[in-house]
């Protein structure tokens, strides 16, 4: 598990805006280093790159960039509303963290200022002499930088919002969700036990709805032992909780505790898959669901689904749990049981009808049936004697 601090980044980073503003600087940072790159040229190269040349190529990429990110931002908005209308609305989020996307708009965002940028400055006669050669030679880079960009975008944009992309993304972000929480069940701390919780423990209400969307679980280790204090988190990630519902109970540290505890259980009105397997694999399945419609009538993107979750089940099977490393804090470890039941539970209700879908059922059934883990056998059992009657 990472750190917070490193969460919070890895989570800021992933942001448009962020990557945008971040390749926005290294295009005025490029424009400093070929004012000061000039003094390492020797003398007698100046008339090798004239004016003129870089200021055709500048044009060039101003004018280009400024339409080439319009349509780029038309295209990827025209993705998010597809994928929210054809698949299911919680899949959008996925779409947000898309990088690629990210990273190619703001390399053309960047070009098109580094360009406008440059183009004042020579109107100011800023690069005059060996300036220009340096100059020109930067442009040169920002236009390979243009052409890596267009190509991956072009590449990208073969996939970009179909089925086939938008599942696979939700799958690998589920197993990986998965992974870490069959290696830390309860987020490495205690395993919570509410008949454990001691009677004298105060209650720690929550001061707003929604989804508890992560927890920053080394912060309230620290601050619990900071007032020599014990934590029992009483929803897990990605469970909704009501304004003054009883959030967690805490043995001391008083309000100043329980500050820390509503500053580090996130609270909101979406929720995420860092550390919610549960929400991958609510996602796959209401796009099973989706395609079991009537109006849809898709059956094999129901069996699509179907072996995704089975492939996010089973791949991560006999992972061995850490050690408990948060001492004071006691968090509802991961029931795999329950996640299995709600992600098929539905696509089993829609398609028992189906008899395409069957054998297909059956078998999926009988395979997380024989699996080392007799909770998530059980429940699969269970979901066979529905699927049957």
């Amino acid at each position: 598990m990472l750190p917070t601090l490193l969460r919070r980044l890895h989570a800021f980073s992933r942001r448009l805006v962020v990557r945008v503003a971040l390749i926005a600087a290294l295009a005025f940072l490029a424009l400093a280093l070929s004012k000061l790159g000039a003094r390492v040229i020797p003398e007698g190269l100046d008339p090798l790159v004239g004016g003129e040349a870089v200021d055709n190529i500048l044009k060039i990429i101003a004018n280009s960039m400024l339409t080439v990110t319009t349509f780029s931002l038309t295209v990827m908005a025209a993705a998010h509303r597809m994928v929210a209308s054809s698949w299911t609305p919680r899949a959008h989020q996925m779409l947000l963290q898309d990088t690629v996307t990210h990273t190619v708009l703001a390399t053309f965002v960047g070009a098109y200022l580094y360009a406008l940028s440059a183009i004042i400055l020579r109107d100011l006669e800023v690069f005059q002499g060996r300036g220009l050669m340096v100059l020109f030679g930067m442009t040169l880079l920002v236009v390979a930088l243009i052409v890596v960009a267009i190509i991956r975008w072009i590449s990208h944009l073969e996939m970009l919002g179909s089925l086939i992309n938008t599942a696979q993304r939700i799958e690998e972000s589920t197993i990986e969700a998965m992974r870490m929480r069959m290696c830390h069940p309860a987020l490495g701390a205690h395993a919570l036990d509410p008949e454990k919780i001691p009677e004298g423990a105060e209650e720690v209400r929550a001061d707003k709805s929604g989804y508890l969307q992560q927890l920053f679980q080394d912060r309230l280790q620290t601050a619990a032992e900071h007032h020599d204090a014990r934590i029992w988190l009483l929803h897990p990630v990605g469970g909704f909780v009501h304004r003054g519902e009883v959030l967690a109970r805490i043995s001391g540290g008083g309000e100043a505790l329980a500050g820390k505890l509503r500053e580090n259980a996130v609270l909101g009105s979406l929720r995420n898959f860092d550390q919610d397997p549960g929400f991958g694999l609510t996602c796959l399945s209401e796009i099973g669901v989706r395609a079991l419609s009537p109006g849809v009538n898709d059956p094999g993107t129901a069996l699509d689904v179907l072996h995704r979750i089975l492939r996010i089940f089973l791949d991560t099977e006999g992972e061995a749990p850490d050690e408990v490393r948060l001492d004071r804090l006691y968090l509802p470890a991961l029931d795999r049981a329950s996640l299995l039941i709600e992600a098929l539970r539905p696509l089993l209700l829609d398609g028992k009808d189906r008899p395409e879908l069957q054998t297909p059922f059956t078998r999926a059934l009988q395979a997380l049936g024989e699996q080392d883990d007799p909770a998530l056998s059980e429940s699969a059992r269970a979901l066979g004697k529905d699927f049957r009657t």
